[in-house]
């Protein structure tokens, strides 16, 4: 499988542009994926510049409603006449950050998903999208989470209510030498969604688990969900659960990484944008 960071929060390759989001372009059997699009069109620019093409991509998946992984969906859908875009059922809905000076609104353009409703493909269930690739919605609620975002809310009824990230998928990789476990932000977990990973093909092993962890709680801030110690549980756990290779980048947070990179060593790599590698 080889990977082409599009876009990251932090800067890579010069010549490219970071922006706080995250998008993937993935080759696997025999597929073109992309996987999220950032939170504007400048992934598009991105690929450009990397050889990237746009307009011979397969088949897209969406881990999450908010923004900063689908905000590009409108460049993305103007680049790729054909494609289809699987997202989990919800992804529609309204989501807002809970600010100092009020809400913000952090979920989808409607009016782009709506103009393009005939290429939406709403996954319920853990649903094989195409050969050998897998994206899963039934997460256990058991592994550790060292920090729960209390201000990412959903509307509800008209009343905003904590965001319990039902529109949230994990995708799977499934290849002849393993399986490797793809996240955009991990909130419901990025050791449960291994573990979803792990009960669905029990006797696959996990090349690598790839994407943000969500264990930086202030994207403003940079701050740290939970403390050093917690984090090395999950580096810990990575290992347990099986997986060889841990490769992150975005929410997980520079001060998380860092501390991934300690104690996982050479099975651990950073994500940067731009960034191309093989698991």
């Amino acid at each position: 499988m080889h990977l082409i960071t599009l876009i990251e929060n932090s800067m890579g390759r010069e010549g490219l542009t970071n922006e706080f989001g995250f998008s993937l372009h993935i080759e696997a059997n025999g597929r073109r994926v992309l996987f999220d699009t950032g939170q504007s069109s400048t992934f598009v620019q991105n690929a450009a510049k990397l050889n990237v093409d746009l307009s011979a991509v397969d088949l897209a998946v969406l881990s999450h409603g908010h923004y900063d992984h689908g905000g590009g969906l409108g460049a993305f859908f103007a680049a790729n006449a054909t494609a289809p875009l699987f997202l989990r059922t919800t992804a529609d809905g309204e989501y807002y950050a809970k600010l100092p000076v009020g809400e913000r609104y952090i979920g989808l353009d409607r009016d782009v998903l709506q103009a393009n409703r005939t290429r939406l493909r709403w996954v319920g269930e853990d649903t094989e999208i195409a050969p050998g690739l897998h994206a899963l919605t039934s997460i256990p609620d058991v592994e550790r989470r060292p920090h729960t975002e209390d201000r990412l809310m959903a509307k509800q009824g008209g009343a905003l209510v904590p965001d319990r990230f039902g529109h949230e998928l994990a995708l799977v990789v499934r290849e002849d030498d393993g399986i490797a476990v793809i996240t955009g932000c991990g909130h419901l977990g990025v050791l449960n969604m291994v573990l979803a990973a792990k009960r669905r093909f029990p006797e696959e092993p996990i090349k690598a688990a790839i994407g943000g962890f969500h264990l930086m709680s202030n994207p403003t801030a940079g701050e740290m969900a939970g403390t050093p110690a917690d984090v090395e549980a999950v580096a810990r756990r990575f290992k347990e659960l099986g997986c060889q290779r841990v490769i992150s980048g975005h929410c997980t947070g520079k001060q998380a990484s860092a501390i991934l990179m300690r104690a996982l060593k050479d099975d651990y790599l950073e994500l940067s944008t731009g960034m191309a590698f093989e698991v």
